[in-house]
């Protein structure tokens, strides 16, 4: 039986505090495969103010392949500095061809080297690591995935232990790669609050993770709350700096980019127009944004992105490491004024994705943070 659709065909759940119920889970197949994606020196490159750049090859890694096949549905995770995606083996083929091409992206329109590999789910149960799947529908407009199992972090540990699963293909210079939907238009968002957090968190038994997070949710708010969008402060920008990024992989050449910023800049404008004016169903687009953020998500790891005010801020950190203390929980904190927003567009008043992430480093330093929390405490 082919199983192509199998991520497609999985119910989803709306509560994410059941992120560690096993029931909810299926096994990926093994004739899938697992890509994943990071950009080298992301540290630095965080501390040249590039951030927004690698938040964008993040971004590309995930349309590129979901581009690839549009009848398929796919897993993945944003990380901020680079993605994981999981792929049926009908799509293997094109998904790295994409990849590639978004490897020779990143150098020519960031001068930044984006790392890829590959394992077959297969090779991984070899190994005994399994990954499973389960589906998180907080909004009617937004589906995405919850993964768990030590697949992720065990293939994270051997692209960096041996190079053999990393992808040195060259790139076929007849490939045309395709990034329709990929756009990064707006402001950076100023935090509604005190603060935009971008907020890692592990328990090291599963179990505790319900009543974590729900502890986390009586200080800082429902989902509602505490997002990191408000609409007022969401922003189209006119700035040559945000909308670079962008114009910057739609032309090589000083021409092609002048050209492309000041299409940009008439296409918010036009924008501006039509949700000022509330013409058509542009009257709901901003609530249509917020309502398909990627704020919240599992990778054997919880990752959110949330505003917070300063007497929050104050009880989360104290029951946080409280809970360290008492090796309950592992974390990792990097805060903001604002939240950066990257986004992905399959129909204009239909189908989005919108990355969030906070804009000094963001999911990146956050990790940072947690890693060294995590050598502490062993």
């Amino acid at each position: 039986m082919a199983t192509y659709y199998f991520y497609k065909n999985l119910k989803s759940i709306s509560d994410f505090t059941e992120l560690s119920n096993s029931d909810i889970y299926t096994k990926v197949p093994d004739d899938w495969h697992l890509f994943a994606t990071d950009v080298k020196d992301s540290t630095k490159n965080i501390e040249k103010g590039k951030y927004k750049e690698i938040n964008m090859l993040g971004a590309m890694s995930i349309i590129s392949v979901l581009n690839v096949d549009r009848t398929l549905e796919l897993p993945y995770i944003f990380g901020g500095d680079g993605a994981f995606i999981l792929v049926p083996r009908r799509a293997y083929k094109g998904a790295r061809r994409a990849l590639v091409a978004v490897r020779e992206m990143a150098k020519e329109a960031y001068g930044l080297e984006l790392r890829i590999g590959s394992i077959s789910l297969e090779k991984l149960s070899s190994f005994e690591k399994e990954i499973f799947i389960a589906k998180y529908k907080p909004t009617q407009n937004h589906e995405q995935a919850l993964i768990k199992g030590e697949g992720l972090d065990y293939f994270d540990y051997l692209l960096k232990l041996d190079d053999k699963f990393h992808i040195k293909d060259k790139k076929d210079e007849f490939y045309e790669l395709d990034l329709e939907g990929l756009e990064c238009r707006w402001s950076y968002i100023e935090s509604s609050k005190d603060e935009t957090l971008s907020f890692i968190l592990k328990c090291p038994n599963e179990k505790d993770y319900k009543e974590v997070l729900e502890n986390i949710e009586k200080i800082i708010g429902d989902s509602n709350s505490r997002h990191p969008i408000d609409e007022n402060k969401l922003l189209l920008s006119f700035k040559a700096k945000d909308l670079n990024v962008e114009a910057s992989f739609l032309s090589k050449s000083s021409l092609g980019k002048m050209l492309n910023l000041f299409k940009l800049r008439v296409i918010n404008f036009l924008g501006l127009f039509l949700m000022k004016f509330k013409i058509g169903e542009w009257e709901n687009y901003k609530k249509r944004i917020i309502s398909t953020t990627d704020i919240e998500k599992f990778d054997n790891i919880v990752r959110m992105v949330f505003s917070i005010s300063n007497k929050q801020m104050e009880k989360l950190e104290e029951y946080l490491e409280k809970e360290y203390q008492n090796k309950k929980l592992v974390y990792g904190i990097n805060k903001s004024k604002h939240a950066l927003m990257t986004c992905l567009i399959f129909e204009r008043h239909g189908k989005h994705i919108h990355f969030v992430d906070t804009t000094n480093g963001g999911y990146a330093i956050a990790a940072k943070a947690y890693k060294k929390r995590l050598e502490e405490i062993n």
